[in-house]
């Protein structure tokens, strides 16, 4: 029976390595609604304390993940001269997002982590 499974195998390994790679959205303006979704619900959090949660739809909470975990990637592999993350995304969240011509996220990223 294991010499009938290694083909099987092999082949779902062969399979997942044709796959694409999973890559963030290179998309400005998402990029800019996930950072104002990541600043209103602090907003809320701040102004209503506990029931930020309650008051957060799921989608709002995956647009405000998806700005946090941008922002920690970059600081992780980038240097940042913004010691706060909040900072910098309401930088980014302030940014016109429907603008004729936006920044790519990377320069969103350099422009949020200047003083």
């Amino acid at each position: 029976m294991k010499a009938n499974a290694l083909p099987i195998i092999c082949m779902c390994l062969l399979f997942s390595l044709a796959l694409p790679a999973a890559q963030a959205n290179d998309d400005p303006e998402h990029l800019i609604q996930s950072c104002k979704e990541l600043v209103g619900i602090y907003a809320k959090r701040d102004e209503q304390h506990l029931l930020a949660g309650l008051v957060t739809s799921p989608s709002e909470a995956l647009r405000a993940g998806y700005c946090r975990g941008v922002l920690d990637e970059y600081r992780r592999s980038s240097f940042c001269s913004q010691s706060d993350w909040h900072t910098q995304a309401a930088r980014i969240a302030d940014y016109p997002a429907f603008a004729e011509e936006l920044p790519s996220v990377e320069t969103l990223l350099k422009q949020s982590c200047a003083f």
